[in-house]
Protein backbone atom coordinates (compact mmCIF):
# COMPACT_ATOMS: atom_id res chain seq x y z
CA UNK A 1 0.00 0.00 0.00
CA UNK A 2 1.29 3.35 -1.37
CA UNK A 3 1.25 6.16 1.54
CA UNK A 4 -0.24 9.11 0.58
CA UNK A 5 2.46 11.97 -0.82
CA UNK A 6 4.72 8.84 -1.36
CA UNK A 7 5.49 7.27 -4.82
CA UNK A 8 6.47 4.00 -6.18
CA UNK A 9 9.89 2.54 -4.81
CA UNK A 10 11.52 5.00 -2.28
CA UNK A 11 10.40 8.07 -3.79
CA UNK A 12 8.44 10.85 -2.05
CA UNK A 13 7.11 14.49 -3.04
CA UNK A 14 9.22 17.53 -2.01
CA UNK A 15 6.45 19.59 0.55
CA UNK A 16 7.76 22.74 -1.39
CA UNK A 17 8.18 22.34 -5.04
CA UNK A 18 6.17 19.20 -5.08
CA UNK A 19 8.92 17.26 -7.30
CA UNK A 20 9.09 13.62 -7.04
CA UNK A 21 12.20 12.72 -5.51
CA UNK A 22 14.24 9.70 -5.23
CA UNK A 23 16.35 8.92 -2.30
CA UNK A 24 19.78 9.64 -3.27
CA UNK A 25 17.64 13.06 -4.81
CA UNK A 26 17.04 14.18 -1.34
CA UNK A 27 20.59 13.90 0.76
CA UNK A 28 20.87 15.95 3.90
CA UNK A 29 16.80 16.24 3.91
CA UNK A 30 17.18 18.58 1.28
CA UNK A 31 15.58 18.72 -2.55
CA UNK A 32 17.79 18.48 -5.23
CA UNK A 33 15.07 20.69 -7.20
CA UNK A 34 14.58 23.48 -5.25
CA UNK A 35 17.27 23.50 -2.69
CA UNK A 36 14.94 23.07 0.24
CA UNK A 37 15.06 21.81 3.44
CA UNK A 38 12.32 19.44 4.78
CA UNK A 39 11.70 18.04 8.29
CA UNK A 40 11.15 14.13 8.10
CA UNK A 41 12.98 11.46 6.01
CA UNK A 42 10.86 8.24 6.00
CA UNK A 43 13.62 6.04 5.90
CA UNK A 44 14.87 7.86 8.97
CA UNK A 45 12.10 7.05 10.91
CA UNK A 46 9.78 3.84 12.03
CA UNK A 47 6.79 5.60 11.09
CA UNK A 48 7.95 6.18 7.41
CA UNK A 49 6.55 9.88 7.77
CA UNK A 50 7.49 12.67 5.57
CA UNK A 51 6.28 15.94 5.79
CA UNK A 52 3.56 15.56 2.88
CA UNK A 53 2.39 12.84 5.02
CA UNK A 54 2.62 14.87 8.44
CA UNK A 55 0.74 17.25 6.48
CA UNK A 56 -2.50 15.17 6.28
CA UNK A 57 -2.30 13.75 9.62
CA UNK A 58 -2.35 17.31 10.82
CA UNK A 59 -5.26 18.32 8.73
CA UNK A 60 -7.12 15.42 9.18
CA UNK A 61 -6.85 16.02 13.61
CA UNK A 62 -7.84 19.29 12.68
CA UNK A 63 -11.04 18.04 10.82
CA UNK A 64 -10.77 21.65 8.84
CA UNK A 65 -12.26 23.19 11.71
CA UNK A 66 -8.89 24.60 13.53
CA UNK A 67 -9.09 21.78 16.36
CA UNK A 68 -6.37 21.34 18.53
CA UNK A 69 -4.24 18.01 19.88
CA UNK A 70 -2.13 17.16 22.17
CA UNK A 71 1.62 15.43 21.03
CA UNK A 72 -0.04 11.87 22.09
CA UNK A 73 -2.89 12.33 19.87
CA UNK A 74 -0.72 13.14 16.83
CA UNK A 75 1.69 9.93 17.87
CA UNK A 76 -0.99 7.18 17.67
CA UNK A 77 -2.37 8.95 14.28
CA UNK A 78 0.78 8.52 13.14
CA UNK A 79 1.42 5.20 14.40
CA UNK A 80 -2.33 4.12 12.59
CA UNK A 81 -1.12 0.58 10.72
CA UNK A 82 2.20 0.63 12.44
CA UNK A 83 1.83 -1.55 15.35
CA UNK A 84 2.58 -5.15 13.35
CA UNK A 85 1.84 -8.19 15.69
CA UNK A 86 4.66 -10.35 16.41
CA UNK A 87 4.34 -12.45 13.49
CA UNK A 88 6.12 -9.89 11.19
CA UNK A 89 9.16 -10.99 13.08
CA UNK A 90 7.92 -14.94 12.13
CA UNK A 91 8.20 -14.26 8.81
CA UNK A 92 11.66 -13.15 8.89
CA UNK A 93 12.68 -15.65 10.78
CA UNK A 94 10.99 -17.79 8.10
CA UNK A 95 13.23 -15.70 5.45
CA UNK A 96 16.11 -16.11 6.68
CA UNK A 97 16.02 -19.76 7.23
CA UNK A 98 15.03 -19.97 3.71
CA UNK A 99 18.11 -18.43 2.56
CA UNK A 100 20.55 -20.11 5.51
CA UNK A 101 19.34 -23.23 3.95
CA UNK A 102 20.32 -21.79 0.31
CA UNK A 103 23.67 -20.85 1.31
CA UNK A 104 24.56 -23.77 3.31
CA UNK A 105 24.13 -26.48 0.41
CA UNK A 106 25.12 -24.72 -2.12
CA UNK A 107 28.93 -24.35 -0.16
CA UNK A 108 28.94 -27.60 0.66
CA UNK A 109 27.99 -28.56 -2.82
CA UNK A 110 30.36 -26.36 -4.26
CA UNK A 111 33.04 -28.02 -1.75
CA UNK A 112 32.66 -31.24 -2.89
CA UNK A 113 33.18 -30.41 -6.42
CA UNK A 114 29.27 -31.07 -6.57
CA UNK A 115 30.10 -35.01 -6.50
CA UNK A 116 26.28 -36.23 -7.12
CA UNK A 117 27.14 -38.43 -4.28
CA UNK A 118 27.65 -35.46 -1.64
CA UNK A 119 24.95 -33.13 -3.46
CA UNK A 120 22.23 -35.47 -2.75
CA UNK A 121 22.45 -36.21 0.40
CA UNK A 122 23.36 -32.43 1.57
CA UNK A 123 19.87 -31.61 -0.70
CA UNK A 124 17.88 -34.40 1.25
CA UNK A 125 19.32 -33.09 4.87
CA UNK A 126 18.46 -29.19 3.61
CA UNK A 127 15.02 -29.88 2.66
CA UNK A 128 13.86 -31.99 5.72
CA UNK A 129 15.52 -28.91 7.78
CA UNK A 130 13.77 -26.25 5.79
CA UNK A 131 10.59 -28.03 6.50
CA UNK A 132 10.71 -28.41 9.64
CA UNK A 133 12.18 -24.52 10.33
CA UNK A 134 9.00 -23.64 8.42
CA UNK A 135 6.65 -25.73 10.24
CA UNK A 136 7.94 -24.83 13.53
CA UNK A 137 8.22 -21.26 12.07
CA UNK A 138 4.22 -21.52 11.07
CA UNK A 139 3.05 -22.57 14.17
CA UNK A 140 5.13 -20.03 16.03
CA UNK A 141 3.61 -17.58 13.77
CA UNK A 142 0.10 -18.15 14.15
CA UNK A 143 0.88 -18.18 17.82
CA UNK A 144 2.42 -14.60 17.74
CA UNK A 145 -1.14 -13.80 16.05
CA UNK A 146 -3.19 -14.75 18.73
CA UNK A 147 -1.34 -14.00 21.91
CA UNK A 148 1.75 -11.85 20.74
CA UNK A 149 2.49 -8.65 21.93
CA UNK A 150 1.40 -5.98 20.18
CA UNK A 151 3.21 -2.48 20.71
CA UNK A 152 3.92 1.47 18.99
CA UNK A 153 6.88 0.61 17.63
CA UNK A 154 8.37 4.05 18.48
CA UNK A 155 8.19 5.47 22.26
CA UNK A 156 6.46 9.34 22.67
CA UNK A 157 9.90 10.30 23.80
CA UNK A 158 11.74 9.79 20.36
CA UNK A 159 8.46 10.77 18.58
CA UNK A 160 9.02 14.36 20.64
CA UNK A 161 12.67 14.47 19.77
CA UNK A 162 12.87 12.99 16.06
CA UNK A 163 9.56 14.42 14.56
CA UNK A 164 7.90 17.05 16.72
CA UNK A 165 11.34 18.55 17.17
CA UNK A 166 12.10 18.11 13.99
CA UNK A 167 9.49 19.67 12.25
CA UNK A 168 9.62 23.13 14.94
CA UNK A 169 13.39 23.28 13.42
CA UNK A 170 12.58 23.53 10.27
CA UNK A 171 9.08 25.07 10.27
CA UNK A 172 9.89 27.69 13.03
CA UNK A 173 6.85 26.10 15.09
CA UNK A 174 4.77 22.92 15.91
CA UNK A 175 2.54 21.48 13.42
CA UNK A 176 -0.74 23.54 13.29
CA UNK A 177 -3.13 22.71 16.30
CA UNK A 178 -0.51 20.98 18.32
CA UNK A 179 -0.21 22.08 22.07
CA UNK A 180 1.48 20.08 24.72
CA UNK A 181 -0.46 19.44 27.32
CA UNK A 182 2.70 19.63 29.67
CA UNK A 183 3.49 23.06 28.76
CA UNK A 184 -0.61 24.29 28.20
CA UNK A 185 -2.68 25.57 31.14
CA UNK A 186 -5.84 24.43 31.18
CA UNK A 187 -8.97 24.17 34.20
CA UNK A 188 -9.74 20.82 34.83
CA UNK A 189 -11.89 21.28 37.46
CA UNK A 190 -13.80 24.63 36.52
CA UNK A 191 -16.02 25.68 39.28
CA UNK A 192 -14.25 25.01 42.41
CA UNK A 193 -14.74 26.87 45.17
CA UNK A 194 -18.25 28.37 43.84
CA UNK A 195 -21.43 26.91 42.26
CA UNK A 196 -20.22 23.76 40.51
CA UNK A 197 -21.68 22.27 36.81
CA UNK A 198 -23.78 19.87 37.12
CA UNK A 199 -22.20 17.25 34.15
CA UNK A 200 -18.54 16.57 34.91
CA UNK A 201 -16.37 14.43 32.67
CA UNK A 202 -14.61 11.30 34.28
CA UNK A 203 -11.44 10.17 32.51
CA UNK A 204 -8.71 8.67 33.67
CA UNK A 205 -6.38 9.64 30.54
CA UNK A 206 -5.17 13.87 31.05
CA UNK A 207 -4.24 13.64 27.00
CA UNK A 208 -8.01 13.08 26.17
CA UNK A 209 -8.93 15.70 29.07
CA UNK A 210 -6.73 18.35 28.16
CA UNK A 211 -7.91 17.58 23.99
CA UNK A 212 -11.21 18.45 25.70
CA UNK A 213 -10.13 21.78 27.35
CA UNK A 214 -8.19 22.73 24.36
CA UNK A 215 -11.37 23.28 22.01
CA UNK A 216 -13.73 24.37 24.77
CA UNK A 217 -15.81 21.29 25.68
CA UNK A 218 -15.73 21.89 29.37
CA UNK A 219 -17.14 25.79 28.01
CA UNK A 220 -19.52 24.60 25.49
CA UNK A 221 -21.11 22.09 27.87
CA UNK A 222 -20.72 23.70 30.76
CA UNK A 223 -18.82 20.69 32.14
CA UNK A 224 -15.60 19.60 34.95
CA UNK A 225 -13.00 17.76 33.87
CA UNK A 226 -11.80 15.29 36.06
CA UNK A 227 -9.90 12.05 36.29
CA UNK A 228 -10.99 10.19 39.09
CA UNK A 229 -14.05 10.02 41.08
CA UNK A 230 -12.19 11.29 44.34
CA UNK A 231 -11.66 14.47 42.24
CA UNK A 232 -15.34 14.59 41.65
CA UNK A 233 -16.44 15.00 45.13
CA UNK A 234 -14.56 18.15 45.96
CA UNK A 235 -16.96 19.55 43.29
CA UNK A 236 -19.34 22.22 44.87
CA UNK A 237 -22.62 21.07 43.70
CA UNK A 238 -24.93 22.46 46.37
CA UNK A 239 -26.83 20.62 48.82
CA UNK A 240 -26.45 17.62 47.55
CA UNK A 241 -23.76 14.79 46.58
CA UNK A 242 -22.72 12.57 43.82
CA UNK A 243 -25.12 10.00 43.58
CA UNK A 244 -27.89 11.72 45.31
CA UNK A 245 -29.58 13.96 42.73
CA UNK A 246 -26.04 16.01 41.97
CA UNK A 247 -23.10 16.14 39.69
CA UNK A 248 -23.98 13.18 36.84
CA UNK A 249 -20.84 11.85 35.55
CA UNK A 250 -19.92 10.79 31.97
CA UNK A 251 -17.35 7.96 31.99
CA UNK A 252 -14.98 7.92 29.22
CA UNK A 253 -12.30 5.07 29.13
CA UNK A 254 -9.84 3.10 26.76
CA UNK A 255 -11.64 -0.48 24.93
CA UNK A 256 -9.34 -2.26 27.81
CA UNK A 257 -10.15 -4.09 31.14
CA UNK A 258 -8.91 -1.08 32.81
CA UNK A 259 -11.42 0.69 31.17
CA UNK A 260 -14.19 -1.30 32.22
CA UNK A 261 -12.79 -1.71 35.47
CA UNK A 262 -12.47 2.38 36.03
CA UNK A 263 -16.17 2.32 34.36
CA UNK A 264 -17.43 0.03 36.55
CA UNK A 265 -16.21 2.26 39.80
CA UNK A 266 -17.87 5.04 38.48
CA UNK A 267 -21.39 3.37 37.99
CA UNK A 268 -20.86 1.94 41.97
CA UNK A 269 -19.68 5.29 43.01
CA UNK A 270 -22.70 7.29 41.52
CA UNK A 271 -24.91 4.78 41.45
CA UNK A 272 -27.93 6.00 38.14
CA UNK A 273 -25.95 9.19 38.19
CA UNK A 274 -24.05 8.39 35.28
CA UNK A 275 -23.46 7.93 31.53
CA UNK A 276 -20.83 5.58 30.40
CA UNK A 277 -19.71 6.40 26.94
CA UNK A 278 -16.59 5.00 26.88
CA UNK A 279 -14.89 2.48 24.20
CA UNK A 280 -16.21 -0.67 23.72
CA UNK A 281 -14.05 -3.66 21.84
CA UNK A 282 -16.76 -3.65 19.11
CA UNK A 283 -15.65 0.15 18.08
CA UNK A 284 -11.95 -1.18 17.02
CA UNK A 285 -11.83 -4.87 17.06
CA UNK A 286 -12.69 -5.02 13.36
CA UNK A 287 -11.54 -1.59 12.11
CA UNK A 288 -8.42 -1.94 9.98
CA UNK A 289 -7.24 1.51 10.71
CA UNK A 290 -7.95 1.84 14.63
CA UNK A 291 -5.21 1.60 16.73
CA UNK A 292 -5.01 -1.74 18.56
CA UNK A 293 -2.77 -2.98 20.63
CA UNK A 294 -1.98 -5.82 23.14
CA UNK A 295 -0.19 -6.73 26.17
CA UNK A 296 -0.04 -9.55 28.66
CA UNK A 297 -2.83 -10.02 31.12
CA UNK A 298 -2.98 -10.01 34.91
CA UNK A 299 -4.97 -11.83 37.34
CA UNK A 300 -6.94 -7.60 37.87
CA UNK A 301 -7.57 -7.21 33.92
CA UNK A 302 -9.18 -10.83 33.69
CA UNK A 303 -11.24 -9.99 36.75
CA UNK A 304 -12.12 -6.63 35.53
CA UNK A 305 -12.98 -8.65 32.07
CA UNK A 306 -15.09 -11.17 33.91
CA UNK A 307 -17.16 -8.97 36.33
CA UNK A 308 -17.40 -5.55 33.87
CA UNK A 309 -20.75 -4.02 34.04
CA UNK A 310 -20.60 -3.07 30.63
CA UNK A 311 -22.42 -5.34 28.03
CA UNK A 312 -20.16 -7.45 26.48
CA UNK A 313 -20.45 -9.89 23.84
CA UNK A 314 -18.77 -13.08 23.72
CA UNK A 315 -16.31 -11.86 20.98
CA UNK A 316 -15.20 -9.09 23.29
CA UNK A 317 -14.70 -10.60 25.84
CA UNK A 318 -12.54 -12.99 24.25
CA UNK A 319 -10.80 -10.25 22.22
CA UNK A 320 -10.05 -8.46 25.65
CA UNK A 321 -8.96 -12.02 26.99
CA UNK A 322 -6.24 -12.51 24.66
CA UNK A 323 -4.43 -9.12 25.52
CA UNK A 324 -5.87 -6.90 22.98
CA UNK A 325 -6.80 -3.27 23.76
CA UNK A 326 -7.61 0.40 21.78
CA UNK A 327 -6.39 3.95 23.68
CA UNK A 328 -8.75 6.63 23.64
CA UNK A 329 -6.28 8.83 22.95
CA UNK A 330 -6.33 7.45 19.78
CA UNK A 331 -9.49 8.81 18.78
CA UNK A 332 -9.54 11.95 16.43
CA UNK A 333 -10.60 15.15 18.27
CA UNK A 334 -13.93 15.55 15.93
CA UNK A 335 -15.06 11.96 17.00
CA UNK A 336 -14.16 12.59 20.36
CA UNK A 337 -15.93 15.78 20.49
CA UNK A 338 -19.12 14.22 19.00
CA UNK A 339 -19.07 11.95 21.25
CA UNK A 340 -19.03 14.10 24.42
CA UNK A 341 -21.85 16.23 22.44
CA UNK A 342 -24.29 12.86 22.54
CA UNK A 343 -23.10 11.68 25.95
CA UNK A 344 -24.21 15.23 27.33
CA UNK A 345 -27.46 15.02 25.53
CA UNK A 346 -28.20 12.56 27.56
CA UNK A 347 -26.76 13.19 30.75
CA UNK A 348 -29.23 16.26 30.64
CA UNK A 349 -31.76 14.66 31.54
CA UNK A 350 -30.59 13.17 34.66
CA UNK A 351 -29.37 16.42 35.81
CA UNK A 352 -32.50 17.93 35.34
CA UNK A 353 -34.94 17.08 38.09
CA UNK A 354 -37.71 17.77 36.17
CA UNK A 355 -36.54 15.97 33.54
CA UNK A 356 -34.39 12.90 34.51
CA UNK A 357 -34.79 10.16 36.81
CA UNK A 358 -32.09 8.01 38.25
CA UNK A 359 -30.96 5.40 35.48
CA UNK A 360 -28.38 2.91 34.07
CA UNK A 361 -27.22 4.22 30.57
CA UNK A 362 -25.26 2.45 28.55
CA UNK A 363 -22.35 2.31 25.68
CA UNK A 364 -23.25 5.30 23.35
CA UNK A 365 -22.53 4.82 19.37
CA UNK A 366 -19.95 6.00 18.24
CA UNK A 367 -19.27 8.29 15.27
CA UNK A 368 -18.20 5.81 12.42
CA UNK A 369 -14.58 5.24 12.11
CA UNK A 370 -12.56 6.35 8.90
Amino acid sequence: MRLPGQLEGAAVICPHCEKSLRYRERGGRTCSVCKRTFALEPKDNTFRLHDVRMRKLIEKLGNGEGLRYTPTQLWYAAARNHTPAGAVAYGCIATFLVVLTVFLVVVISGSSGFDPDVVRPVVLVGVVFLALSLLLTARGSRRAKRTGTVRVPMSTEVFRSAIIDRWVAVYGGPPAGLTDKGRAQYPVIPGVGGPGPRLAILCPDRNVLACLTLNGAHKTHSLALVQSVDQLRNISTGPTQPGEKGVVGIVLHDASPAGLAFASRARAALGGRVVVAGMLPRTVMDKKNAVRLRKPLDSGDLDAIRTSSSALTAEEADWLTRGWWSPLAAVPPAKLLAVVARAVDRAEGLADPDRGRAQQVGFLTWPTAS
